[in-house]
């Protein structure tokens, strides 16, 4: 392990804290870049504490500011880049400079699911399988060569937490092969994407999140499991206050009443008819106008929209 990190010297760029704790153990991390902190951010917290503890520079540029660091990333003499879940684009005068490029780690298996928040649109679409990429950076967003690449199921009740861990625990095991190869001596053959089975997703945006009840019950649980903690959560309006669901379970059960309608409430466990079944709701907040938190009294057959 040790010989590794003395053999091949990388720069991290990203917001993925688990990758990065992988990626100090195995090779030599000699400077992060991480997004500003413009939210309260988990995960660039657990980035500047992991860059703290080994004693690592970390920068957060904003996207102009990136071209500022050229010469500075050139004179740390790096291998290589490693790039997961980071912000912006890195501009060719960055990604071109280590010896060994730069590579991404994207959480889909390319080309399908180029983009952003990929792993919560392929829940939404009701995908049954997934994976990771690790691909070489090019002048375009995910249509880099591909190195390697596998293969990751979506279970039904996975949540993009859930898929979001399975991923990058295998992103991290391709990693340490990818390094492997590299201080071996090995030259990494990389494949080009077949960009005619390219699919590219754009950022969700917050109507992205809006449950609409007349669509199928499934299709309405994908939406909920793919925005649990910490993502946003879908809403829905009940009383003209906006309830966030953020856990539910979908049972297939046939009803005969309005979609959308409590059908029943188990002490906080609220019980909603949707096409095709019924949703167990046991996670959900009432928020007024102004985002704050309020009691709300329901009751059965009180109607979401």
């Amino acid at each position: 392990m040790n010989m590794q990190k003395k053999q091949i010297k990388t720069i991290f760029f990203g917001n993925n804290h688990l990758v990065l704790d992988h990626l100090i153990k195995i090779a030599d991390v000699v400077s992060i870049f991480c997004r500003p902190q413009d939210t309260d951010d988990d995960n660039i917290f657990k980035i500047k504490e992991l860059a703290k503890e080994h004693s690592i520079s970390a920068y957060q540029p904003n996207k102009k500011d990136l071209y500022n660091y050229v010469s500075y990333i050139e004179n740390l003499d790096v291998d290589l880049i490693v790039v997961c879940g980071y912000k912006y684009i890195i501009p060719e005068e960055i990604f071109e400079i280590p010896k060994y490029k730069a590579i991404n780690i994207h959480p889909s298996y390319l080309p399908a699911y180029r983009g952003q928040h990929v792993i919560n649109w392929a829940i939404i679409n009701g995908e049954k399988e997934t994976g990771v990429t690790i691909h070489y950076i090019d002048k375009d967003i995910d249509t880099g060569n591909v190195i390697v690449q596998k293969k990751v199921p979506i279970l039904f009740d996975d949540t993009s937490l859930t898929l979001s861990d399975n991923i990058y625990s295998e992103a991290c095991k391709l990693l340490q092969s990818v390094i492997d190869r590299i201080v071996s001596g090995e030259t990494l053959q990389a494949k080009k994407q077949n960009n005619a089975e390219s699919t590219y997703f754009k950022p969700r945006t917050p109507e992205d999140s809006r449950i609409d009840w007349n669509i199928d019950g499934v299709e309405i649980y994908n939406l909920i499991r793919a925005l649990v903690k910490p993502w946003p959560g879908a809403y829905s309006y009940i009383k003209d206050k906006k309830i966030i669901i953020r856990d539910a379970k979908y049972e297939n059960i046939l009803l005969n009443c309005e979609h959308g309608k409590i059908i029943n409430i188990c002490d906080s466990t609220l019980i909603i008819s949707v096409k095709g079944g019924q949703l167990v709701v046991n996670d959900y907040t009432i928020i007024d106008e102004n985002d704050n938190m309020v009691h709300l009294s329901i009751e059965i057959g009180n109607e979401l929209e």
